[in-house]
């Protein structure tokens, strides 16, 4: 049954981070309602997902959503290795009790999962091939996945690779290397990580197309580029040129040799032929949108002045 238009028919579920904003956008913020932990945005309700149960705070809505998309969680993939027991609270049991409370109302559960779900030893993942993750953080989110996916339908899984802007925006990588490229600094890049990654407004659209369609299943959102770390920060390289000298030094590097907790998966990148097939939507290629973050950056820096 669908809602009443005038009521909100998206659950956003922790949506302060970089993918919420782009998701209100691609739903639209009068069909959206927002929540948060932390950071508080405006017109976003708190929810803790060790703690709030999704019928009471649906209860104090003025309906209930037809789809609550899952962004809740702790992403830092250090802090999940730190803490592997106290991450798993909100990563696995938190959010599996928010798919079950959300099931039990009869909304759809749309669970935002990862490419970190692979070891990364070869290239081009698809939705067929079996996951074998070698970090917390993607251990976590395949328990969350082999929970949902033993329910019956509907429910919906996208796996999304990393995600950037084609804005300046901080909490993107990319920008935070356009920054760095006009000071006297070093940026450190590996040369053998390989990803497909996707402009965050593109990925949201897919969501959104897939909850309207009442989709069904799990699917891939990568960009259509497998490049590696360095092809990209080369993209924004290239366009930073053609505004001004870089002050930075590159430094070239292997991803094992910069020091984390837990070593990372080397390729991560995506197939996403299902989604393709069934929706036909392309997406942009991480460098143009890395091109276009840069371009950003320096049309947000004539309007500052220069300064």
């Amino acid at each position: 049954m669908k809602p009443d238009p005038k009521d909100p028919s998206v659950l956003l579920l922790g949506a302060s981070g970089f993918l919420g904003p782009a998701l209100r956008d691609a739903f639209g913020a009068e069909r959206t309602v927002t929540t948060h932990l932390t950071h508080s945005g405006e017109g976003s309700l708190f929810f803790d997902a060790r703690f709030t149960r999704v019928a009471d705070f649906v209860a104090a809505l003025p309906g209930k959503p037809a789809a609550a998309v899952i962004l809740l969680g702790i992403t830092n993939i250090d802090h999940c290795a730190r803490d592997p027991a106290g991450s798993a609270e909100v990563n696995v049991r938190g959010i599996i009790r928010v798919i079950d409370d959300a099931r039990a109302l009869g909304i759809l559960p749309v669970f935002v999962s990862s490419d970190a779900v692979f070891d990364g030893s070869r290239g081009y993942w698809s939705e067929d091939d079996e996951p074998m993750p070698i970090l917390t953080y993607g251990r976590q989110k395949l328990a969350v996945e082999r929970h949902l996916a033993a329910l019956p339908a509907p429910w919906i899984i996208v796996r999304l690779p990393k995600l950037i802007s084609p804005e300046q925006d901080a909490r993107c990588f990319v920008s935070g290397w356009v920054e760095g490229l006009g000071r006297r600094e070093r940026i450190l890049c590996a040369t053998d990580q390989y990803f497909t990654p996707a402009a965050v407004p593109d990925a949201a659209r897919a969501i959104a197309q897939l909850v309207q369609a009442r989709a069904q299943g799990l699917y891939h959102l990568g960009g259509p580029e497998r490049l590696s770390r360095r092809a990209l920060l080369d993209a924004v390289l290239g366009e930073y040129r053609k505004f001004e000298k870089p002050m930075a030094e590159v430094s070239e590097c292997s991803l094992r040799d910069i020091p984390v907790l837990e070593p990372r998966p080397l390729d991560t990148s995506l197939r996403s032929d299902r989604f393709k097939t069934d929706f036909g939507t392309p997406f942009r290629a991480a460098g143009e949108v890395a091109r276009a973050a840069v371009r950003s950056h320096f049309a947000a820096h004539a309007q500052d002045g220069g300064k």
